[in-house]
Protein backbone atom coordinates (compact mmCIF):
# COMPACT_ATOMS: atom_id res chain seq x y z
CA UNK A 1 0.00 0.00 0.00
CA UNK A 2 1.34 3.33 -1.26
CA UNK A 3 -1.48 6.10 -1.42
CA UNK A 4 -2.15 9.70 -0.49
CA UNK A 5 -5.25 8.98 2.23
CA UNK A 6 -7.53 11.58 3.33
CA UNK A 7 -9.02 11.76 6.82
CA UNK A 8 -12.39 11.39 6.84
CA UNK A 9 -13.09 14.19 9.57
CA UNK A 10 -10.22 16.73 8.83
CA UNK A 11 -10.20 16.60 4.40
CA UNK A 12 -6.20 16.67 5.79
CA UNK A 13 -3.94 14.49 3.47
CA UNK A 14 -1.65 11.56 4.49
CA UNK A 15 0.97 9.73 3.19
CA UNK A 16 0.24 5.77 3.45
CA UNK A 17 2.68 3.35 2.74
CA UNK A 18 3.02 -0.11 4.17
CA UNK A 19 6.31 -1.46 6.25
CA UNK A 20 7.34 -4.78 4.79
CA UNK A 21 7.00 -7.37 7.94
CA UNK A 22 11.00 -8.07 7.43
CA UNK A 23 12.27 -4.34 8.91
CA UNK A 24 9.19 -3.43 10.74
CA UNK A 25 11.19 -4.07 13.97
CA UNK A 26 13.54 -1.32 12.65
CA UNK A 27 10.15 1.08 13.51
CA UNK A 28 9.09 -0.41 16.52
CA UNK A 29 6.48 -3.12 15.52
CA UNK A 30 5.04 -0.24 13.53
CA UNK A 31 3.25 -1.40 10.42
CA UNK A 32 2.87 1.44 8.44
CA UNK A 33 4.51 4.63 7.43
CA UNK A 34 2.06 7.23 7.92
CA UNK A 35 2.70 11.24 7.56
CA UNK A 36 0.30 14.15 7.70
CA UNK A 37 1.15 16.24 4.37
CA UNK A 38 -0.40 19.62 5.77
CA UNK A 39 -2.68 19.93 3.47
CA UNK A 40 -6.09 20.16 1.74
CA UNK A 41 -5.32 20.51 -1.85
CA UNK A 42 -5.08 16.90 -3.61
CA UNK A 43 -2.45 18.75 -6.43
CA UNK A 44 0.06 20.16 -3.32
CA UNK A 45 -0.57 16.68 -1.39
CA UNK A 46 0.52 14.95 -4.88
CA UNK A 47 3.84 16.99 -4.71
CA UNK A 48 3.90 16.29 -1.35
CA UNK A 49 3.57 13.04 -1.68
CA UNK A 50 6.08 12.03 -3.94
CA UNK A 51 8.93 14.05 -1.45
CA UNK A 52 7.50 11.97 1.39
CA UNK A 53 7.66 8.32 -0.51
CA UNK A 54 11.87 9.19 -1.34
CA UNK A 55 12.15 9.91 2.87
CA UNK A 56 10.49 6.76 3.40
CA UNK A 57 12.53 4.14 0.84
CA UNK A 58 15.30 5.99 2.06
CA UNK A 59 13.65 5.04 5.82
CA UNK A 60 13.37 1.21 4.66
CA UNK A 61 16.83 1.18 2.97
CA UNK A 62 18.58 2.37 6.17
CA UNK A 63 16.88 -0.44 8.32
CA UNK A 64 17.72 -2.81 5.57
CA UNK A 65 21.46 -1.81 6.05
CA UNK A 66 21.15 -1.54 10.12
CA UNK A 67 19.35 -4.45 10.22
CA UNK A 68 21.81 -6.75 8.31
CA UNK A 69 24.68 -5.09 10.32
CA UNK A 70 25.76 -3.05 7.23
CA UNK A 71 26.32 0.82 7.02
CA UNK A 72 25.01 2.73 3.64
CA UNK A 73 26.74 4.13 1.10
CA UNK A 74 24.79 6.97 -1.10
CA UNK A 75 26.01 8.78 -4.18
CA UNK A 76 26.64 11.66 -1.95
CA UNK A 77 29.04 10.12 -0.44
CA UNK A 78 31.20 9.52 -3.70
CA UNK A 79 32.78 13.04 -3.57
CA UNK A 80 33.67 12.73 0.09
CA UNK A 81 35.56 9.73 -0.33
CA UNK A 82 37.07 10.34 -3.04
CA UNK A 83 38.32 13.41 -1.47
CA UNK A 84 39.29 12.04 1.52
CA UNK A 85 41.32 9.63 -0.97
CA UNK A 86 42.94 12.25 -2.63
CA UNK A 87 44.01 13.98 0.82
CA UNK A 88 45.60 11.11 1.97
CA UNK A 89 47.66 10.34 -1.50
CA UNK A 90 48.59 13.67 -0.92
CA UNK A 91 50.01 13.52 2.67
CA UNK A 92 51.72 10.36 0.94
CA UNK A 93 53.48 12.30 -1.67
CA UNK A 94 54.54 14.82 1.31
CA UNK A 95 56.37 12.18 3.15
CA UNK A 96 57.89 9.92 0.11
CA UNK A 97 58.47 12.43 -3.14
CA UNK A 98 58.96 8.37 -4.96
CA UNK A 99 55.61 7.70 -4.66
CA UNK A 100 54.46 9.92 -7.32
CA UNK A 101 55.70 7.99 -10.05
CA UNK A 102 52.47 5.51 -9.74
CA UNK A 103 50.41 8.50 -11.32
CA UNK A 104 53.06 9.31 -14.63
CA UNK A 105 54.18 7.59 -17.25
CA UNK A 106 57.71 7.70 -18.85
CA UNK A 107 57.54 8.44 -23.02
CA UNK A 108 60.53 8.70 -24.27
CA UNK A 109 62.67 11.75 -22.51
CA UNK A 110 58.81 13.10 -20.80
CA UNK A 111 57.64 12.44 -18.36
CA UNK A 112 54.00 12.84 -18.85
CA UNK A 113 50.80 12.61 -16.32
CA UNK A 114 49.62 8.39 -16.41
CA UNK A 115 45.34 9.74 -17.86
CA UNK A 116 47.14 11.10 -20.63
CA UNK A 117 49.11 7.90 -22.04
CA UNK A 118 46.63 4.79 -20.15
CA UNK A 119 43.30 6.04 -20.83
CA UNK A 120 41.75 6.19 -24.66
CA UNK A 121 38.34 7.28 -24.08
CA UNK A 122 37.64 8.58 -20.89
CA UNK A 123 33.83 8.72 -21.83
CA UNK A 124 34.07 4.83 -21.73
CA UNK A 125 33.08 3.85 -18.70
CA UNK A 126 34.68 0.31 -18.68
CA UNK A 127 38.13 2.19 -18.86
CA UNK A 128 37.28 4.74 -15.99
CA UNK A 129 35.81 1.89 -14.06
CA UNK A 130 38.97 -0.47 -14.64
CA UNK A 131 41.52 2.46 -13.25
CA UNK A 132 38.78 4.08 -10.59
CA UNK A 133 37.38 0.06 -9.00
CA UNK A 134 40.94 -0.71 -7.21
CA UNK A 135 40.78 2.86 -5.87
CA UNK A 136 37.11 2.54 -4.82
CA UNK A 137 37.50 -0.55 -3.13
CA UNK A 138 40.82 0.50 -0.98
CA UNK A 139 38.99 3.60 0.39
CA UNK A 140 35.70 1.42 1.26
CA UNK A 141 37.40 -1.03 3.42
CA UNK A 142 39.48 1.75 5.27
CA UNK A 143 35.97 3.05 6.13
CA UNK A 144 34.38 -0.46 6.69
CA UNK A 145 31.86 0.45 3.70
CA UNK A 146 30.63 -2.10 1.48
CA UNK A 147 30.96 -2.25 -2.20
CA UNK A 148 27.54 -1.48 -3.94
CA UNK A 149 25.95 -3.37 -6.59
CA UNK A 150 26.61 -2.29 -9.71
CA UNK A 151 23.40 -1.50 -10.59
CA UNK A 152 23.13 0.77 -7.49
CA UNK A 153 23.33 4.56 -8.36
CA UNK A 154 26.09 4.87 -5.71
CA UNK A 155 28.53 2.30 -7.90
CA UNK A 156 28.26 5.13 -10.98
CA UNK A 157 29.15 7.65 -8.46
CA UNK A 158 32.15 6.38 -7.36
CA UNK A 159 33.25 5.38 -10.42
CA UNK A 160 33.24 8.49 -11.76
CA UNK A 161 34.18 11.29 -8.84
CA UNK A 162 37.08 8.13 -8.31
CA UNK A 163 38.38 8.44 -11.62
CA UNK A 164 38.10 12.23 -11.61
CA UNK A 165 40.21 12.54 -8.71
CA UNK A 166 42.76 10.24 -10.41
CA UNK A 167 43.15 12.52 -13.25
CA UNK A 168 43.52 15.41 -11.62
CA UNK A 169 46.09 13.56 -9.00
CA UNK A 170 47.44 12.90 -12.62
CA UNK A 171 48.11 16.23 -13.50
CA UNK A 172 49.34 17.33 -10.05
CA UNK A 173 51.94 14.70 -10.27
CA UNK A 174 53.56 16.28 -13.30
CA UNK A 175 53.64 19.52 -11.51
CA UNK A 176 55.51 18.15 -8.56
CA UNK A 177 57.81 16.11 -10.63
CA UNK A 178 58.83 19.89 -12.00
CA UNK A 179 58.98 21.12 -9.18
CA UNK A 180 55.44 22.69 -8.47
CA UNK A 181 55.00 21.86 -4.49
CA UNK A 182 52.93 25.07 -3.90
CA UNK A 183 50.12 24.44 -6.09
CA UNK A 184 47.25 21.69 -4.69
CA UNK A 185 43.26 20.82 -5.34
CA UNK A 186 40.88 21.95 -3.82
CA UNK A 187 39.31 18.78 -1.67
CA UNK A 188 35.84 21.01 -0.37
CA UNK A 189 34.01 17.70 0.42
CA UNK A 190 37.35 15.61 2.42
CA UNK A 191 35.72 17.54 5.84
CA UNK A 192 32.11 16.62 4.91
CA UNK A 193 30.32 13.80 7.45
CA UNK A 194 29.43 10.46 5.40
CA UNK A 195 25.84 9.85 4.79
CA UNK A 196 26.01 7.00 7.76
CA UNK A 197 27.56 9.41 10.22
CA UNK A 198 25.29 12.14 8.99
CA UNK A 199 22.35 9.68 9.96
CA UNK A 200 23.02 9.32 13.27
CA UNK A 201 23.58 12.74 14.30
CA UNK A 202 20.56 14.86 15.70
CA UNK A 203 19.05 16.75 13.53
CA UNK A 204 18.61 20.27 15.25
CA UNK A 205 17.25 22.20 12.22
CA UNK A 206 13.85 22.09 10.03
CA UNK A 207 13.95 20.06 6.92
CA UNK A 208 14.46 21.49 3.71
CA UNK A 209 10.77 20.72 2.93
CA UNK A 210 9.59 23.09 6.20
CA UNK A 211 11.95 25.66 5.50
CA UNK A 212 10.71 25.79 2.15
CA UNK A 213 6.73 25.93 3.37
CA UNK A 214 8.41 29.05 5.29
CA UNK A 215 9.43 30.72 2.30
CA UNK A 216 6.34 30.44 0.17
CA UNK A 217 4.77 31.92 3.05
CA UNK A 218 7.65 34.90 3.08
CA UNK A 219 6.74 35.28 -0.22
CA UNK A 220 3.68 35.27 -1.25
CA UNK A 221 3.25 38.00 1.73
CA UNK A 222 5.24 40.31 0.04
CA UNK A 223 4.22 39.58 -3.72
CA UNK A 224 0.57 38.41 -4.05
CA UNK A 225 1.21 37.31 -7.49
CA UNK A 226 4.15 34.77 -7.23
CA UNK A 227 2.34 31.81 -7.78
CA UNK A 228 4.45 31.57 -10.90
CA UNK A 229 7.54 31.81 -8.66
CA UNK A 230 6.65 29.84 -6.18
CA UNK A 231 5.82 26.98 -8.51
CA UNK A 232 8.99 26.63 -10.16
CA UNK A 233 10.72 27.01 -6.61
CA UNK A 234 9.07 23.95 -5.17
CA UNK A 235 9.32 21.47 -8.12
CA UNK A 236 13.31 22.53 -7.98
CA UNK A 237 13.35 21.64 -4.13
CA UNK A 238 11.63 18.28 -4.91
CA UNK A 239 13.96 17.37 -7.84
CA UNK A 240 16.92 18.09 -4.58
CA UNK A 241 14.41 16.10 -2.18
CA UNK A 242 14.48 13.27 -4.98
CA UNK A 243 18.25 13.19 -4.62
CA UNK A 244 18.69 13.19 -1.27
CA UNK A 245 15.97 13.30 0.92
CA UNK A 246 14.03 15.41 2.96
CA UNK A 247 17.56 16.41 4.73
CA UNK A 248 17.73 18.64 7.75
CA UNK A 249 18.91 22.33 5.93
CA UNK A 250 22.21 21.23 8.18
CA UNK A 251 22.90 18.71 6.31
CA UNK A 252 23.01 20.37 3.06
CA UNK A 253 26.68 21.32 1.96
CA UNK A 254 28.32 22.62 -0.23
CA UNK A 255 29.56 19.02 -1.60
CA UNK A 256 25.63 18.40 -1.66
CA UNK A 257 25.01 21.38 -3.88
CA UNK A 258 27.93 20.12 -6.04
CA UNK A 259 26.42 16.87 -6.38
CA UNK A 260 23.04 18.49 -6.84
CA UNK A 261 24.45 20.88 -9.84
CA UNK A 262 26.06 17.89 -11.64
CA UNK A 263 22.36 16.51 -11.65
CA UNK A 264 20.74 18.65 -13.11
CA UNK A 265 23.19 19.01 -15.50
CA UNK A 266 22.45 15.53 -16.53
CA UNK A 267 18.44 15.82 -16.62
CA UNK A 268 16.81 16.18 -19.88
CA UNK A 269 15.49 19.33 -21.04
CA UNK A 270 12.67 17.95 -22.32
CA UNK A 271 10.89 14.18 -23.49
CA UNK A 272 7.62 12.34 -23.43
CA UNK A 273 6.49 11.42 -19.84
CA UNK A 274 9.29 13.38 -17.85
CA UNK A 275 7.95 15.72 -15.53
CA UNK A 276 6.59 12.46 -14.14
CA UNK A 277 10.13 10.83 -13.35
CA UNK A 278 11.70 11.14 -10.20
CA UNK A 279 15.02 13.12 -10.90
CA UNK A 280 17.30 9.57 -11.16
CA UNK A 281 14.61 8.16 -13.29
CA UNK A 282 14.81 10.99 -15.80
CA UNK A 283 18.79 11.33 -16.09
CA UNK A 284 18.85 7.30 -16.56
CA UNK A 285 15.98 8.27 -19.70
CA UNK A 286 18.05 10.86 -21.18
CA UNK A 287 20.79 9.37 -20.99
CA UNK A 288 19.75 5.73 -22.02
CA UNK A 289 18.14 7.88 -24.93
CA UNK A 290 20.38 10.23 -25.87
CA UNK A 291 17.95 13.24 -24.98
CA UNK A 292 19.17 16.84 -24.94
CA UNK A 293 20.12 17.93 -21.11
CA UNK A 294 19.70 21.22 -19.46
CA UNK A 295 21.67 23.99 -20.29
CA UNK A 296 24.18 25.73 -18.23
CA UNK A 297 21.64 29.11 -17.73
CA UNK A 298 18.69 26.71 -17.10
CA UNK A 299 20.56 25.29 -14.56
CA UNK A 300 21.75 28.20 -12.86
CA UNK A 301 18.29 29.41 -12.80
CA UNK A 302 17.27 26.47 -10.85
CA UNK A 303 20.39 26.81 -8.30
CA UNK A 304 19.16 30.46 -7.50
CA UNK A 305 15.59 29.04 -6.34
CA UNK A 306 17.25 26.66 -4.38
CA UNK A 307 19.91 29.19 -2.74
CA UNK A 308 16.86 31.14 -2.19
CA UNK A 309 15.23 28.98 0.13
CA UNK A 310 18.47 28.13 1.85
CA UNK A 311 19.53 32.01 2.06
CA UNK A 312 16.34 32.01 4.04
CA UNK A 313 17.49 29.59 6.31
CA UNK A 314 20.10 30.88 6.63
CA UNK A 315 19.23 34.93 6.92
CA UNK A 316 15.42 34.79 8.23
CA UNK A 317 15.73 31.43 10.44
CA UNK A 318 19.21 31.27 11.20
CA UNK A 319 19.33 27.42 11.91
CA UNK A 320 23.11 27.31 8.92
CA UNK A 321 25.75 29.29 9.19
CA UNK A 322 26.50 29.70 5.35
CA UNK A 323 23.84 29.56 2.47
CA UNK A 324 25.90 27.02 1.12
CA UNK A 325 25.03 27.29 -2.94
CA UNK A 326 26.18 30.47 -2.95
CA UNK A 327 29.12 29.68 -0.58
CA UNK A 328 30.58 26.26 -3.68
CA UNK A 329 30.57 29.10 -6.25
CA UNK A 330 28.35 27.04 -9.02
CA UNK A 331 26.42 30.04 -9.76
CA UNK A 332 29.67 32.22 -10.61
CA UNK A 333 31.05 28.70 -12.72
CA UNK A 334 27.86 28.85 -14.42
CA UNK A 335 27.64 32.23 -15.49
CA UNK A 336 30.84 31.93 -17.17
CA UNK A 337 30.29 28.49 -18.52
CA UNK A 338 26.85 30.31 -19.71
CA UNK A 339 28.73 33.48 -21.03
CA UNK A 340 31.01 31.14 -23.47
CA UNK A 341 28.57 28.69 -24.80
CA UNK A 342 27.01 29.40 -28.44
CA UNK A 343 23.26 31.42 -27.95
CA UNK A 344 20.49 31.18 -30.05
CA UNK A 345 21.13 34.89 -31.80
CA UNK A 346 18.30 37.51 -32.20
CA UNK A 347 17.13 35.93 -35.66
CA UNK A 348 16.61 33.04 -34.62
CA UNK A 349 14.31 33.79 -31.63
CA UNK A 350 12.10 36.05 -34.30
CA UNK A 351 10.10 34.81 -37.09
CA UNK A 352 10.91 35.62 -40.48
CA UNK A 353 8.45 38.07 -43.20
CA UNK A 354 7.44 33.89 -44.85
CA UNK A 355 6.75 33.02 -41.42
CA UNK A 356 4.30 35.82 -40.48
CA UNK A 357 2.48 35.42 -44.12
CA UNK A 358 2.34 31.79 -43.56
CA UNK A 359 0.78 32.05 -39.71
CA UNK A 360 -1.72 35.05 -40.96
CA UNK A 361 -2.84 34.28 -44.20
CA UNK A 362 -3.97 30.34 -42.34
CA UNK A 363 -7.75 28.76 -42.00
CA UNK A 364 -7.84 31.02 -38.40
CA UNK A 365 -7.76 34.47 -39.89
CA UNK A 366 -10.11 33.72 -42.07
CA UNK A 367 -12.94 32.16 -40.13
CA UNK A 368 -12.25 28.39 -41.55
CA UNK A 369 -10.87 27.02 -38.21
CA UNK A 370 -11.08 26.71 -34.68
CA UNK A 371 -9.84 24.27 -31.93
CA UNK A 372 -11.69 21.15 -31.88
CA UNK A 373 -11.60 20.95 -28.33
CA UNK A 374 -11.87 24.45 -26.67
CA UNK A 375 -13.76 27.52 -26.88
CA UNK A 376 -11.38 30.51 -26.70
CA UNK A 377 -14.38 33.27 -28.23
CA UNK A 378 -12.33 35.55 -30.28
CA UNK A 379 -9.08 35.45 -28.25
CA UNK A 380 -7.03 33.23 -30.72
CA UNK A 381 -8.09 35.36 -33.54
CA UNK A 382 -7.40 39.21 -32.01
CA UNK A 383 -4.15 37.82 -29.27
CA UNK A 384 -1.77 36.65 -31.99
CA UNK A 385 -2.42 39.77 -34.08
CA UNK A 386 -1.86 42.24 -30.96
CA UNK A 387 1.34 40.73 -29.49
CA UNK A 388 2.94 41.12 -33.22
CA UNK A 389 1.45 44.50 -33.42
CA UNK A 390 2.31 45.69 -30.10
CA UNK A 391 5.23 43.67 -29.00
CA UNK A 392 3.76 42.90 -25.75
CA UNK A 393 3.83 39.47 -23.79
CA UNK A 394 0.95 37.08 -23.78
CA UNK A 395 0.38 37.54 -20.08
CA UNK A 396 0.11 40.57 -20.81
CA UNK A 397 -2.39 40.90 -23.66
CA UNK A 398 -4.46 38.48 -22.40
CA UNK A 399 -5.23 39.38 -18.81
CA UNK A 400 -6.53 42.99 -20.68
CA UNK A 401 -10.16 44.38 -19.24
CA UNK A 402 -11.99 45.88 -22.10
CA UNK A 403 -11.90 49.44 -20.32
CA UNK A 404 -8.02 49.01 -20.78
CA UNK A 405 -8.67 49.64 -24.65
CA UNK A 406 -8.76 54.01 -24.16
CA UNK A 407 -8.65 56.58 -26.87
CA UNK A 408 -6.70 59.34 -25.63
CA UNK A 409 -8.38 62.10 -25.03
CA UNK A 410 -5.70 65.03 -26.60
CA UNK A 411 -4.53 63.05 -29.23
CA UNK A 412 -7.41 60.40 -30.31
CA UNK A 413 -4.66 57.54 -30.35
CA UNK A 414 -6.25 54.47 -29.24
CA UNK A 415 -3.89 52.32 -27.01
CA UNK A 416 -3.79 49.49 -24.54
CA UNK A 417 -3.16 50.73 -20.93
CA UNK A 418 -1.01 47.68 -19.29
CA UNK A 419 -0.63 47.99 -15.84
CA UNK A 420 -1.58 45.48 -13.10
CA UNK A 421 -4.57 44.93 -10.51
CA UNK A 422 -7.56 43.39 -11.11
CA UNK A 423 -6.16 39.70 -10.99
CA UNK A 424 -3.61 41.23 -13.43
CA UNK A 425 0.41 41.19 -13.14
CA UNK A 426 3.07 42.59 -14.75
CA UNK A 427 6.84 41.33 -15.30
CA UNK A 428 8.55 44.80 -13.97
CA UNK A 429 8.13 48.02 -13.31
CA UNK A 430 9.04 49.35 -16.99
CA UNK A 431 6.51 47.23 -17.85
CA UNK A 432 3.37 49.41 -16.74
CA UNK A 433 3.10 51.36 -20.06
CA UNK A 434 0.58 52.72 -22.40
CA UNK A 435 0.37 50.91 -26.10
CA UNK A 436 -1.07 52.40 -28.54
CA UNK A 437 -2.63 50.83 -31.61
CA UNK A 438 -1.54 50.11 -35.45
CA UNK A 439 -3.94 51.44 -37.86
CA UNK A 440 -4.08 47.30 -39.17
CA UNK A 441 -5.82 46.70 -35.86
CA UNK A 442 -8.16 49.44 -36.20
CA UNK A 443 -9.22 48.62 -39.64
CA UNK A 444 -9.49 44.44 -39.02
CA UNK A 445 -11.94 45.51 -36.79
CA UNK A 446 -10.47 45.32 -33.06
CA UNK A 447 -13.04 48.67 -31.59
CA UNK A 448 -15.92 46.92 -32.79
CA UNK A 449 -15.14 43.85 -30.92
CA UNK A 450 -14.57 46.06 -28.17
CA UNK A 451 -17.30 47.86 -28.47
CA UNK A 452 -19.43 44.46 -28.44
CA UNK A 453 -18.33 43.41 -25.26
CA UNK A 454 -20.10 44.42 -21.94
CA UNK A 455 -17.74 47.70 -20.45
CA UNK A 456 -16.98 45.88 -17.25
CA UNK A 457 -15.38 42.75 -18.58
CA UNK A 458 -12.51 41.42 -19.60
CA UNK A 459 -11.26 41.49 -22.81
CA UNK A 460 -11.53 38.09 -23.97
CA UNK A 461 -13.94 36.45 -21.51
CA UNK A 462 -13.56 32.80 -22.34
CA UNK A 463 -10.18 32.45 -21.61
CA UNK A 464 -9.71 31.32 -17.97
CA UNK A 465 -6.57 31.59 -15.21
CA UNK A 466 -4.25 29.10 -15.15
CA UNK A 467 -2.97 28.34 -11.31
CA UNK A 468 0.65 29.58 -11.81
CA UNK A 469 0.79 30.67 -15.66
CA UNK A 470 -2.55 33.43 -15.82
CA UNK A 471 -4.83 34.05 -18.44
CA UNK A 472 -2.51 33.55 -21.59
CA UNK A 473 -1.62 29.61 -20.85
CA UNK A 474 -4.39 27.81 -22.74
CA UNK A 475 -4.65 30.02 -25.64
CA UNK A 476 -0.78 29.87 -25.69
CA UNK A 477 -0.55 26.01 -26.20
CA UNK A 478 -3.64 26.32 -28.88
CA UNK A 479 -1.70 29.28 -30.87
CA UNK A 480 1.71 27.22 -30.52
CA UNK A 481 -0.07 23.42 -31.61
CA UNK A 482 -1.95 25.71 -34.79
CA UNK A 483 1.52 27.36 -36.10
CA UNK A 484 2.74 23.76 -35.74
CA UNK A 485 -0.19 21.40 -37.30
CA UNK A 486 -2.07 23.52 -39.67
CA UNK A 487 -0.08 26.92 -39.99
CA UNK A 488 3.38 24.72 -40.70
CA UNK A 489 5.22 27.57 -39.72
CA UNK A 490 8.14 25.13 -37.84
CA UNK A 491 10.47 27.86 -36.50
CA UNK A 492 13.10 28.19 -33.69
CA UNK A 493 11.53 30.87 -32.74
CA UNK A 494 9.15 30.52 -28.94
CA UNK A 495 5.59 30.43 -30.78
CA UNK A 496 4.44 33.27 -28.47
CA UNK A 497 6.90 35.47 -27.13
CA UNK A 498 9.05 35.65 -31.16
CA UNK A 499 6.38 37.99 -31.65
CA UNK A 500 7.69 40.23 -29.41
CA UNK A 501 11.29 39.58 -30.68
CA UNK A 502 9.64 39.83 -34.21
CA UNK A 503 8.28 43.34 -33.60
CA UNK A 504 11.60 44.47 -32.51
CA UNK A 505 13.41 42.89 -35.43
CA UNK A 506 11.26 44.90 -37.67
CA UNK A 507 10.93 48.72 -35.87
CA UNK A 508 14.73 48.39 -36.20
CA UNK A 509 14.35 47.26 -39.86
CA UNK A 510 12.33 50.21 -40.85
CA UNK A 511 13.89 52.82 -38.38
CA UNK A 512 11.60 53.80 -35.64
CA UNK A 513 14.07 54.35 -32.58
CA UNK A 514 15.35 52.16 -30.07
CA UNK A 515 14.21 54.29 -27.18
CA UNK A 516 10.61 54.17 -28.97
CA UNK A 517 10.41 50.72 -29.54
CA UNK A 518 11.50 49.96 -25.81
CA UNK A 519 8.77 52.42 -24.46
CA UNK A 520 6.57 50.15 -26.69
CA UNK A 521 7.61 46.76 -25.40
CA UNK A 522 8.06 48.17 -22.02
CA UNK A 523 12.20 47.56 -21.53
CA UNK A 524 13.96 49.19 -18.95
CA UNK A 525 15.45 52.18 -19.60
CA UNK A 526 19.30 51.92 -20.44
CA UNK A 527 20.42 54.70 -18.42
CA UNK A 528 19.10 56.77 -15.45
CA UNK A 529 18.82 59.89 -18.12
CA UNK A 530 16.54 57.89 -20.18
CA UNK A 531 14.03 56.89 -16.85
CA UNK A 532 13.28 60.57 -16.37
CA UNK A 533 9.93 61.76 -17.32
CA UNK A 534 6.74 60.25 -19.83
CA UNK A 535 7.08 58.39 -22.43
CA UNK A 536 5.00 60.47 -24.91
CA UNK A 537 2.10 58.51 -26.67
CA UNK A 538 1.87 60.73 -29.25
CA UNK A 539 5.64 60.17 -30.25
CA UNK A 540 4.95 56.19 -30.01
CA UNK A 541 1.95 56.82 -32.63
CA UNK A 542 3.73 58.53 -34.89
CA UNK A 543 6.63 56.44 -35.37
CA UNK A 544 4.41 53.06 -34.93
CA UNK A 545 2.97 54.43 -38.80
CA UNK A 546 6.03 52.96 -40.38
CA UNK A 547 5.74 49.78 -38.83
CA UNK A 548 5.33 47.15 -41.58
CA UNK A 549 1.30 46.16 -42.27
CA UNK A 550 1.76 42.47 -41.72
CA UNK A 551 -2.17 41.97 -42.45
CA UNK A 552 -1.63 43.31 -45.88
CA UNK A 553 0.97 41.17 -46.53
CA UNK A 554 -0.50 38.20 -45.08
CA UNK A 555 -4.01 39.56 -47.15
CA UNK A 556 -5.74 40.20 -44.76
CA UNK A 557 -6.19 43.87 -45.64
CA UNK A 558 -6.48 44.87 -49.05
Amino acid sequence: MAKVWAHPTTGIYYCRIGIPEAIRSAFGGKREWKVSLKTRDISEARYRFRAEAMRCEEAFKAAREQLQGRPQVLPSDAPKLADRWSQRVLSEWEADQQTLTAFLAQVGDEVLPLDAVAVHDSSNFQEREAVALPLVKEELQRHSLPLPETADPSYRALIDEFFRSWCRLCSFAQRRQEGDWRSAPELPAAAVPLARDAAGAKAEAPRLSEVLEGWVTKKLSMDKTADKTVSECRAVVRRFIELNGDLPVSQISRARCMDFCSALLKMPAKGDGIRSLTLPQAIAKAEAEGLPTLSHASVKKQLRFLSGVLGYACKALEVIPEEPVLASGLINDLVRVSRRQVRRTGEEKAYTRQDLRAMFSGPLFHGQWSPPRSDFGRALYWVPLLLAYTGARLGEVAQLLVAEVRRCPDTGVWFLDLRPGDDKSVKTGSSVRRVPLHDDLLALGFLDYVQGLPAGGRLFPKLQPHKTNGYGYAVGKAWAKYLREVAGVHSSASPAHGLRHTFKTLCREVGIETAVSDWITGHAATNVGAGYGGNPLSRMAEELRRFPSIAKDAGLLP
